[in-house]
């Protein structure tokens, strides 16, 4: 498995917590864990959580997406795990730099995992 990491003008530590998921991704076997297994793998490496994958089946040349949350210093990183269509690598996307339009729905989504967390 290959991962990439796209090129992105955020802070240092965000960049920084995108690099660690990559790096963490690189030493999972996909091919015995599948998709979600090797981001679940991951983000349990790094203390990220993972926050929704879905399957694309092809919709903007990806397989499937993955939303995940990474916390370093009381701060949130959203990123998004994708398997393009055809391949076998992972990349990790900034959702402020995405084109996928799930990347829209991360910050909502997460949001409304937080109100439930609470109101339990």
């Amino acid at each position: 498995m290959q991962t990439v990491l796209q090129e992105h003008h955020e802070t240092a530590s965000s960049s920084l917590e995108l690099v660690e998921l990559e790096l963490a991704l690189k030493h999972q076997d996909f091919v015995e864990l599948g998709f979600e297994g090797a981001v679940r793998q991951a983000l349990d490496q790094i203390n990220g959580r993972l926050l929704f994958h879905m399957r694309l089946d092809g919709m903007n040349d990806c397989d499937w997406v993955a939303a995940v949350v990474l916390e370093e210093h009381d701060e949130h990183a959203y990123a998004l795990v994708v398997q393009r269509t055809g391949s076998g690598s992972l990349e990790v996307e900034d959702i402020n730099t995405s084109e996928l339009p799930v990347a829209r729905i991360v910050n909502a989504y997460a949001g409304l995992m937080t109100s439930l967390d609470r109101v339990q």
